[in-house]
């Protein structure tokens, strides 16, 4: 019964396809008209560039979104079996790993809002699914639904967007092995200044059901009382981001985050997270060969959990330094570090211990669509002895894929 009903559409699809056979029509013969037909279009025509035109992001409402398929396999060995492990997308072992498989769906579905979907096929799970006001007043816009928290830069960068094989070491200890996440509200507001400002405020679900994920705060379920009892509960995170254009060829991002929640270690305690985030690029726009350019990228988290009769704060830190050599070619150099600072350490297993990790990576980009890169790390953490790895990442992508923040 399938094969005749697939076999129909067939049938029928191309029945519609073909096109009848076309009648003569005399050189001299004129297409007629109808003048009232001829009138209505007329007067219809402003009504539809008005329509364009009430479309904040200067597109017309999209009726098919765009899609795209990105995919990332690596291979890695490393000398020594307790090297340094993350877990999420990053290669903890030697041999080949299919790191990602990311379906991504976008489109304006009217003057009002966006839609945005961004699904990992390998592991099968939502990594962000939210729509965005397109119209709110006075420089406000609104996003709802299951949101990567933006604090600071790189919890927001999917996979695809990376320099490194691996995240960095402070993403995986303070926000989370894939990203700091969870069903919940964003408010941001761009100031009336005269350069680029925002402030961003985020409330989230607190439930491990509704899938929180957070390295650092605890879900409802281990509280007191199991259950949502005040605004205390949810787990809240604001940052102010600014751009600066210091000429044609230099530009700077600035950031500060903050994120709050409980603690996961004593029901109804308090977990903070600060952060500070810095971005400087290089690119000789003015002199017309922008192939080349440097970059400049560092951010550091502060933590500090209330744990059994103590509280434990540590930090990390990480810079990475990115080159493009031309059009096709790009390495990039990174070093980081985490460390404790007071308190007694509870729980091995989320706290660790101090950590170091240099890295180097060369990139080429043989188009916007696909890179091929060779990368080795360096990384020891305490009681253990230095480890070396070697990784080999190949990702390609197809379909249409929106361009990312600066």
């Amino acid at each position: 019964m399938n094969r005749l009903v697939w076999l129909a559409s067939i049938v029928v699809g191309v029945s519609f396809a073909v096109p009848a056979p076309a009648q003569p029509v005399a050189e001299t013969q004129e297409l007629q008209v109808d003048p009232a037909l001829e009138a209505a279009a007329a007067a219809d025509a402003p009504a539809a560039d008005d329509a364009d035109a009430a479309t904040p992001s200067g597109r017309p409402p999209q009726m098919n979104p765009d899609i795209s398929l990105i995919l990332d396999t690596a291979a890695a060995a490393f000398s020594r079996g307790d090297h340094l492990h993350q877990g999420g997308h990053a290669v903890d072992e030697s041999g080949m790993v299919l790191q990602g498989l990311e379906f991504v769906a976008s489109a304006n579905v009217d003057p009002y809002f966006r839609f945005d979907l961004n699904f990992q096929l390998a592991g099968v799970h939502l990594e962000e699914a939210a729509l965005t006001t397109l119209a709110l007043p006075g420089g406000l816009q609104a996003r709802a639904g299951y949101l990567m928290v933006p604090f600071g830069r790189g919890n927001t960068q999917h996979l695809h967007t990376w320099s490194f094989v691996s995240p960095s070491l402070l993403h995986t200890r303070f926000l989370s092995a894939e990203h700091f996440s969870g069903v919940g509200a964003e408010l941001s507001a761009l100031l009336p200044l005269p350069f680029y400002l925002t402030l961003t405020a985020n409330v989230l679900d607190p439930h491990r059901s509704t899938g929180l994920r957070s390295a650092s705060f605890g879900a409802i379920e281990s509280s007191a009382s199991g259950r949502v009892d005040g605004l205390e509960d949810p787990v809240y995170s604001t940052r102010i981001h600014g751009f600066y254009p210091l000429s044609d060829d230099w530009s700077l991002s600035l950031g500060a985050s903050g994120a709050f929640g409980q603690s996961p270690f004593v029901p109804d305690n308090r977990a903070a997270l600060w952060g500070g985030d810095l971005y400087l690029k290089w690119r000789p726009v003015s002199s017309g060969d922008d192939a080349w350019g440097v970059a400049l990228s560092s951010e550091y988290v502060l933590r500090d959990v209330q744990v059994p009769g103590d509280s434990v704060r540590e930090h990390g830190l990480t810079a990475q330094v990115d080159a493009w050599l031309g059009r096709f070619w790009m390495v990039s150099v990174r070093g980081e570090g985490l460390d404790h600072v007071s308190g007694t350490v509870h729980d091995q297993a989320m706290f660790g211990t101090w950590q170091r990790r240099s890295s180097i990576a060369l990139t080429w980009l043989p188009t916007h669509f696909s890179k091929l890169r060779l990368q080795g790390d360096w990384g020891q953490g305490e009681g253990n002895r230095p480890a070396f790895g070697v990784f080999v990442q190949a990702e390609v992508s197809a379909g249409e894929h929106g361009a990312h923040a600066f």
